[in-house]
């Protein structure tokens, strides 16, 4: 299974994201934003002010948050101007990570185990402790956030206190990703396992180890498949997390340059963007 070119693109390790028929794509120093329907370029912007490879960015309601290091950028989805960048953080003891929203809210991973809640109605900030450890990812589920740690502990946070609630340690190293569905909790772990977590009871219920290495990432769920970004796409049974199988897709610089949208798989290098349609 391979895919097609569908956009070239110089770029140093890209982020994209898929909203409202359109794809939003951070390559170097600028947002761009494409039609999804024949791929037609529709926007550009240089946001950044210089290269920089530590960035993340969401689609959160009318903006795109983007993360830059230190700073949070909120930046209009519609013309891909900037509207406000904040300084949240200082130095290395205080970057930002993923950001993630909900219909109210965008949650940022700050290091140290803190995190970034932005009001995307305000746009004003509020910093909280959530846990001792650093971590760079999280998930959303109803009124709970999910955050896997550098030390592969698992934190259960009430996101309308942001006080945190319970935790484990189902990793022996960095959990790089958490995915929910129905009920079960999905990581990926610098240990290379794969787990999944009974988020009712929160115990590991099944796990595949010596599954995945690098930092792999889960794109998302498709059927009954977890799928996998791990140099290329691999396909997980996600009831007995056997590998099912693999579709050559290059997933960019740390495999955060693939995402999943429906059942179309994009991926990219340093040059191009790719599509295949499971």
């Amino acid at each position: 299974m391979t895919a097609t070119k569908i956009i070239e693109i110089e770029n140093d390790g890209l982020n994209m994201a898929i909203d409202g028929g359109y794809l939003y794509i951070r390559a170097k120093r600028s947002f761009f934003k494409y039609n999804l329907a024949d791929m037609s370029l529709v926007g550009q912007n240089v946001v950044f002010a210089k290269d920089g490879k530590s960035r993340n960015f969401a689609v959160c309601g009318k903006y795109l948050i983007a993360t830059d290091f230190c700073d949070l950028l909120v930046i209009d989805k519609t013309d891909l101007h900037v509207v406000d960048i904040m300084r949240l953080g200082q130095d290395l003891s205080s970057d930002l990570g993923v950001v993630l929203c909900d219909e109210h809210n965008a949650y940022i991973n700050v290091r140290n185990g803190r995190m970034a809640v932005l009001n995307v109605e305000t746009l004003s900030v509020k910093m909280f402790d959530i846990c001792e450890e650093s971590s760079w990812e999280h998930s959303i589920v109803g009124n709970l956030i999910y955050t896997g740690t550098v030390g592969g502990g698992l934190v259960e946070t009430d996101k309308t206190d942001m006080r945190m609630l319970r935790k484990i340690r189902p990793c022996r190293k960095n959990i790089y990703i958490i995915v929910y569905d129905d009920g079960i909790l999905y990581t990926v772990s610098q240990d290379t396992t794969i787990k999944a977590i009974d988020a009712k009871i929160l115990n590991v219920v099944r796990a595949a180890n010596h599954a995945v290495k690098g930092m792999t990432r889960i794109i998302g769920i498709y059927r009954d498949m977890l799928v996998i970004a791990n140099n290329g796409i691999y396909l997980w049974n996600k009831q007995t997390l056997e590998l099912q199988g693999r579709v050559e897709i290059p997933t960019g610089q740390y495999n955060k340059g693939a995402l999943l949208h429906d059942n179309l798989i994009v991926g990219s290098d340093f040059q191009n963007v790719y599509a295949y349609s499971l």
